[in-house]
């Protein structure tokens, strides 16, 4: 048996929603946002560690991936109707970010649900405007 702590998409739902509290903004193609916004994986990075309020442009460290074994170690499939992609974890949440605008609140319901398939259609969040 391995020494190290295997930590489930479950786990990865609850940190995601713990990191969106403390930056209450989404962010769309870049982990953090400002002070104020994260992107999904952003918000799991948050609910690990407590981190500066200005984190613009950074990217969590490779322990997010060693903590959370799921977001290598687990491939899914997109769970956007028509959608046909077929990823591992980490990509996908991704993918669901920022290509389909979900909320951080309907990917942590979505890892939440049995096999990945949430109990209910999510809808996108609306898409912010652009900045120049």
């Amino acid at each position: 048996m391995s020494e190290r702590e295997h930590h489930g998409e479950k786990e990865l739902a609850s940190f995601i929603r713990a990191g969106a509290q403390r930056r209450p903004d989404q962010a769309y193609g870049d982990y953090f946002r400002g002070k104020s916004a994260s992107c999904a994986l952003g918000a799991a990075y948050e609910g690990m560690y407590r981190l500066p309020q200005k984190m613009d442009g950074a990217h969590p460290t490779r322990d997010l991936d060693w903590f959370f074994d799921c977001l290598e170690g687990t491939v899914r499939r997109c769970p956007v109707e028509g959608c046909k992609k077929r990823l591992v974890l980490s990509a996908l949440i991704v993918h669901i970010n920022d290509g389909h605008r979900w909320s951080r609140e309907q990917i942590a319901t979505w890892l939440e649900s049995v096999n990945g398939k949430a109990n209910g259609a999510a809808t996108p969040a609306a898409t912010p405007p652009l900045t120049p």
